[in-house]
């Protein structure tokens, strides 16, 4: 398993806690902060840009409607469930390219 470098997220992960949990760690956060904070936070450069990649990927897992609707009752069931439609996105040809989503992670 490799360390962790990096954390991704959006403007809805911009906290503190998070930001300084991760700090704890070596962790560097690739979180946008949110316009209203009084003490603005910046970007390590080169760190952002690939998040639209995650987006894309849940963008095209909705279209399962056991995912869209989390109607597994087990998180096993429910990891399985994404990991074959994920599966099935990756092998049928349609307009998006298997290299614009990124490699899959093991579920623990």
């Amino acid at each position: 398993m490799t360390e962790t470098r990096e954390q991704l997220g959006d403007k809805a992960y911009d906290r503190d806690a998070l930001r300084r949990g991760l700090a704890t760690r070596n962790i560097t956060a690739a979180i946008p902060g949110r316009s209203h904070r009084k003490k603005p936070v910046g970007l390590t450069p080169g760190v952002t840009g690939g998040g639209h990649r995650v987006e894309n990927a849940f963008s095209d897992l909705k279209q399962f409607r056991g995912i869209a609707g989390h109607q597994a009752s087990l998180v096993a069931s429910y990891a399985g469930m994404v990991s074959l439609a994920a599966w099935f996105l990756r092998t049928k040809p349609n307009q998006r390219q298997a290299t614009e989503y990124p490699k899959a992670t093991a579920v623990a």
